[in-house]
């Protein structure tokens, strides 16, 4: 697909093929087509500890940073992970909030569905579930979460304010969010001219999707959030060029209690 598109069906069409075919594969060498790419940065997001410590199968070499390790996650929390994907952060928040919490990982792909659903029960993990959503509309009553976490997917999203009023609404008071994902950095001019060429192929690879930085901020903020920063960041697989620049940050915040 080389012609421009904006509209939400266009947008989940190839989100969902791109990454159907991501979760049919084998994955050793993750296709450029995906989020963020093989992780050949000098700093991987995830440590061998971390890798070894979830189902084989459900690290794909993809995401931007590592929301779970800036969770501050303790035994018995629910957590919430969108965009799933085949586990991998549900699994690492599975291992730290023990059987008596409980995640729910949510994604727009049926085959990743599928997928993480086949390694938890194969590893007999049972206080994690996944389900088919749109995250910009969640299947879950308001208040039900005490943390929600994200690896490179709200950018794949069409509308990340709706996101952020979905995680602030699932939230309890007081609760929190660890969010890694892909920002642009440039002038404003310059941003807005890049996205305009938005198409399925650079849409995917998590850049004509992002926002630019302070406007990804402000989304946070006007959801209701405080305490939003930025406390991770390495640049981003695949660069616009020009002027602009990506950026993968990792976020946390917190809804007033």
């Amino acid at each position: 697909m080389s012609q421009t598109f904006s509209d939400k069906e266009a947008i989940h069409t190839a989100v969902t093929r791109t990454y159907g075919a991501v979760a049919r594969s084998r994955h050793l060498t993750p296709p450029e087509t995906a989020c963020c790419g093989p992780q050949e940065l000098p700093i991987a997001d995830y440590s061998p500890e971390e890798i070894a410590s979830v189902p084989p199968g459900a690290y794909l070499g993809e995401g931007s940073g590592n929301p779970v390790r800036f969770s501050g996650l303790v035994p018995g929390e629910i957590v919430v992970d969108l965009g799933a994907g085949a586990g991998m952060d549900s699994f690492l928040a599975a291992n730290r909030v023990g059987p008596s919490g409980h995640v729910y990982g949510f994604d727009l792909t049926p085959e990743m569905v599928r997928r993480a659903r086949r390694l938890a029960a194969a590893a007999g993990i049972r206080h994690v579930s996944f389900e088919q959503a749109d995250i910009e509309h969640l299947p879950l009553a308001d208040a039900v979460a005490d943390v929600v976490i994200s690896n490179c997917v709200i950018n794949l999203t069409p509308d990340k304010r709706a996101v952020y009023r979905e995680i602030f609404r699932v939230l309890r008071p007081g609760g929190r969010l660890s969010v890694a994902d892909i920002v642009l950095r440039g002038t404003p001019e310059a941003v807005a001219a890049f996205r305009t060429s938005a198409t399925a192929e650079n849409w995917c690879a998590c850049v004509s999707g992002a926002l630019r930085e302070e406007d990804y901020l402000a989304a946070i903020r006007e959801a209701g959030f405080t305490d939003v920063e930025i406390v991770a960041e390495r640049p981003g697989q695949f660069q616009p060029g020009g002027d602009v620049r990506s950026v993968a940050v990792t976020i946390t915040a917190r809804k007033p209690a």
